[in-house]
């Protein structure tokens, strides 16, 4: 599968998930929870100067750092497939445990402070769909690289 070209959104400058379902292939808002986008994503070339900063991992604004991986991330999901593209922003504390190669001590964080109120159910549901992207992160090898 090619690799697209990382988008941002023009509207926000938040950075933009590729998304191939039955309809097609497009650009969208990250699916957070707790978040509903006010607007339709307006997919322009990333900008580094302009791009709103968010930790792919648990989406705090202060990332620091970045992971690239060997391999392109796929993910299908309900009939549809999500390229995640790279790098992969972390804020410092989610980049301690991707250093350590502990996914299960990220996904701890990702859930406990990912927005939204989410009561132990929904938290245990999150995880549970957050754990095969972010095993798949591990197996490709990331790398750190100076944001």
């Amino acid at each position: 599968m090619i690799q697209p070209n990382p988008m941002m959104c023009g509207a926000c400058c938040t950075p933009l998930n590729y998304v191939s379902d039955a309809f097609g292939a497009r650009y969208a808002h990250p699916a957070w929870v707790g978040k509903t986008w006010d607007h339709a994503a307006v997919p322009v070339p990333r900008d580094e100067s302009r791009q709103r900063g968010v930790c792919d991992f648990c989406a705090s604004d202060h990332p620091v750092t970045a992971f690239y991986t060997r391999k392109a991330i796929v993910q299908d999901e309900g009939g549809k497939t999500h390229v995640f593209s790279e790098p992969w922003a972390s804020c410092e504390r989610c980049a301690v445990h991707i250093r350590n190669r502990s996914p299960h001590l990220l996904l701890d964080r990702a859930v406990a402070v990912l927005p939204g109120r989410l009561n132990q159910p929904e938290r245990q549901a999150r995880r549970a769909a957050l754990k095969p992207l972010y095993m798949k992160f591990f197996q490709a090898e990331p790398d750190e690289v100076a944001l």
